[in-house]
């Protein structure tokens, strides 16, 4: 597991330098369950979320939880315009479809350009359920 996240701290890293100059906004975000990107299961906590740009234009999510020693680098599957209340409130959001207690990551939207679906695992049983969570500033150490 100590492999594992010195290779993901070095992958992260590596990524960082290489979108250069390109303004890529930090984000932190309190998730207060836990949730699934792509077939990752990351644990509930405080959240240091970044869309990384790629020459492709596409880019890459990085989800950071340094207290839980979790990271995680996805693409998104779509880019997609944001819905009418996302754009009129103008505050980037995660958004999760929750059911039968498991959630997953569906889409992020960074307060300005063009939201990102993820592909994400169905639940099983229980009523789908969407949860929304607001993103904020983070803060430079």
């Amino acid at each position: 597991m100590k492999r594992f996240t010195k290779n993901m701290t070095m992958v992260i890293a590596a990524l960082t330098m290489a979108a250069g100059t390109v303004s890529a906004q930090d984000l932190k975000a309190e998730i207060p369950f836990a949730f699934r990107v792509g077939k990752r299961l990351m644990q509930p906590g405080e959240y240091h979320v970044r869309m990384l740009p790629m020459h492709t234009g596409v880019g890459a999510l990085t989800m950071t939880n340094y207290d839980a020693k979790q990271g995680i680098i996805v693409v998104p599957s779509n880019r997609i315009v944001p819905s009418r209340e996302w754009a009129k409130e103008g505050l980037p959001k995660l958004s999760f479809a929750c059911a039968g207690g498991n959630c997953s990551l569906t889409r992020m939207w960074s307060g300005e350009g063009d939201a990102y679906d993820f592909h994400s695992i169905g639940g099983k049983d229980g009523e789908l359920r969407l949860a929304e969570i607001t993103l904020m500033p983070a803060r430079a150490d």
